[in-house]
């Protein structure tokens, strides 16, 4: 028997190879219809070769977009250079989805006719490998183009916050918690009086710091580092290289991961000139408190003198006229001294002296009927009317209530409706005694409520006759303080405003 594999003519070998080689082979002449097709590429389309051969064209076989690909491309291709190769294309199966073919083509002349030998390879493992290549591309320079504008965004966050950093004059340190040394921005070495910036070293910046701030700051870090949820804050002094000593704030906070604590970021700021500013400031204003308390104590002297001459010419007959102007020196001049007292223990309470009390057993209705008294001189036009209930019997200083009454009252003319009655309610029980105030008008209004009670709050204005520097509050708030009582006010539309000033009782 001959052996096919060595004589490949032998027993039809030659057409056996060609029918089932393991690529499509075909043979059309030049308009592309199908001369020739082998059982590989019949098998491949699912037809017979009787389905093909002599009846459908090459191109027929393509998808639209091989069609138009053939006959834009490949085509005159081939015609113009005598073979193409390793051109893709998609061959449309009987009944099924296209399938992915690598094709080669060489065109020849046999007997003056011409036509074109073709072979055909199944690129499916290479279609897919190649869709797979592409989407790795794809994948890579989208990747390539988010680190590029990762990289971008980083560049520009770095340039704001050294922009923000250098704006306020901040410096960067980090604190590694493992050995709690620090290592800082080179601008730091500017906070240590070096004229240029550079490398500082933890020793050199912990001996800068001023031996007895040492322990506090660490103190503080250590807090920070037990509760990783606070913000370490805090200020300190560095002796500079320069013999300039320099008030520095550390600000820092802890970056904690799944394994814990591991830095610790923060920021430097030269303090000194605010610290200063601070410090300047705080002298002034308590050499200005000083002075008014000074100036106030000082005028007492003359404005008694002024009211004693008042009262000594109020006993001479006198023409009317010339007694209305007493009246109205005397009621100026006991405005002047109750403004003088109030800036007084204005001073005396933001030097942190506190009011002055004499505490004795009193009829607090008689206290409070001799003040509405001298209030009615101050303020002829208002109808001030006095209410009692209980005994009266209290333990208190009468003229820390009179001076209390007096503001409130004051208060009262200034903002409440002209005319209406201004009343005064005194009361004593077992549980102690209170004083309150009631006029009608406009509530307050609810901005000015939460500081009704500090220092140079006022109302708005109701005329010259009725300004002040806003200490009448103050004074009946640090009064009830004094006595160990409380202020409770009300207003409202409907009811007026009353201030109610609640003592306990003292044995």
């Amino acid at each position: 028997m001959t052996d096919v594999a060595a004589d490949p003519h032998a027993g039809g070998g030659v057409e056996a190879l060609y029918d089932h080689a393991p690529c499509g082979l075909l043979v059309t002449d030049g308009d592309g219809l199908v001369l020739r097709a082998n059982a590989t590429f019949c098998d491949w389309l699912g037809v017979e070769p009787e389905a093909l051969v002599g009846r459908r064209r090459f191109q027929d076989l393509l998808t639209m977009g091989g069609r138009i690909f053939h006959q834009t491309q490949w085509a005159p291709l081939l015609q113009m250079q005598g073979s193409v190769a390793e051109v893709k294309l998609d061959v449309v199966r009987e009944g099924g989805a296209p399938l992915p073919m690598v094709m080669n083509a060489i065109r020849r002349e046999r007997g003056g006719v011409t036509v074109h030998e073709l072979a055909l390879f199944m690129a499916k493992d290479r279609h897919a490998y190649e869709r797979e290549l592409l989407a790795a591309r794809k994948r890579a320079e989208d990747l390539l183009s988010e680190q590029r504008a990762a990289r971008e965004a980083l560049a520009l966050a770095q340039t704001r916050l050294r922009m923000a950093l250098d704006a306020g004059a901040l410096h960067i340190w980090e604190l590694d918690p493992s050995t709690l040394e620090r290592s800082f921005d080179p601008s730091v070495a500017t906070l240590l009086g070096r004229p240029t910036p550079g490398h500082v070293e933890f020793r050199a910046y912990i001996d800068a710091m001023e031996q007895a701030d040492r322990g506090p700051d660490a103190a503080a870090l250590n807090r920070m580092l037990q509760h990783p949820g606070e913000i370490y804050r805090h200020a300190y002094r560095l002796n500079g290289e320069d013999g300039v000593q320099r008030t520095v704030l550390a600000i820092g906070r802890v970056v904690v991961s799944d394994a814990g604590i591991t830095r610790v970021i923060g920021v430097l700021q030269d303090i000194s000139e605010l610290s200063a500013q601070r410090a300047a400031a705080e002298d002034r204003a308590l050499f200005a408190e000083q002075m008014v308390g000074i100036v106030s104590h000082d005028l007492r002297n003359p404005l008694s003198t002024i009211r004693m001459g008042v009262q000594v010419l109020k006993m001479m007959a006198l023409p009317e006229r010339q007694q209305t102007l007493l009246d109205n020196i005397d009621r100026a001049s006991a405005r002047a001294v109750r403004l003088i007292r109030d800036l007084l223990d204005f001073t005396r309470a933001r030097l942190g002296q506190g009011l002055a009390l004499e505490l004795r057993p009193l009829d607090l209705h008689a206290t409070v009927a001799a003040q509405v008294a001298e209030l009615e001189q101050a303020y002829p036009a208002a109808r001030i009317v006095h209410r009692r209930v209980g005994a009266g019997k209290c333990v208190a200083d009468p003229d820390r209530l009179g001076q209390m009454v007096g503001n409130l009252v004051s208060n009262a003319v200034a903002y409440g409706t002209p005319g209406e009655p201004i009343a005064v309610s005194t009361a004593t029980d077992g549980e102690g005694f209170s004083i309150a105030v009631h006029n009608e008008g406009a509530p307050i209004p609810e901005a000015l409520r939460a500081s009704l009670f500090q220092p140079m709050i006022r109302g708005a204005a109701t005329g010259s006759d009725t300004r002040s520097v806003g200490l009448g509050l103050y004074i009946v708030a640090e009064v009830a303080r004094a006595h160990g009582g409380t202020v409770h006010v009300e207003s409202t539309p409907a009811h007026g405003t009353e201030f109610r000033v609640s003592f306990p009782a003292r044995r």
